[in-house]
């Protein structure tokens, strides 16, 4: 199995990938912060300027690789990959390159709904946008 390019030789650990997501999170404002792994994704939830956030990081199946080294190397990419991600968006709002609804936007999750803007606004569902469905007639077919 073929790893990303990046940190792909990394050793950090993932909990401090973990801790030091929260330590970005924090340092731009956000007020609660949480995680959560399931064999095929580590979730992080947090709230930043009165926004509630959910980010999925897909994690590898475990099948694909020819050894558990390999699969644990490729977490741990996988973690670093979030932490400089988040640290870049997080930097061009504070820039002022973007806003932050326009740099976490699919992240925000729907007031009442549990599910996040780009869960919602799947591939499938754009596409029955781009074909003439209306967002309310989408939105009424994706209750929680």
């Amino acid at each position: 199995m073929t790893l990303g390019r990046y940190a792909r030789n990394t050793s950090v650990p993932v909990e401090r990938s973990r801790v030091e997501v929260e330590r970005i999170l924090t340092k731009y404002g956000a007020k609660k912060f949480g995680s959560m792994t399931e064999e095929t994704k580590a979730t992080i939830y947090f709230e930043v300027k009165g926004r509630e956030l959910q980010w999925s990081i897909p994690l590898p199946d475990r099948k694909r690789y020819n050894s558990n080294a390999d699969h644990e190397r490729e977490i741990r990419r996988r973690w670093r990959v979030m932490v400089i991600t988040i640290k870049a968006m997080l930097e061009a709002v504070e820039s002022k390159l973007l806003t932050f609804d326009e740099a976490f936007l699919s992240h925000v999750v729907i007031p009442g709904t549990a599910k996040t803007v780009g869960q919602m606004l799947s591939t499938s569902n754009l596409d029955a946008l781009y074909q003439g469905s209306s967002l309310r007639a989408l939105l009424a077919q994706n209750p929680e």
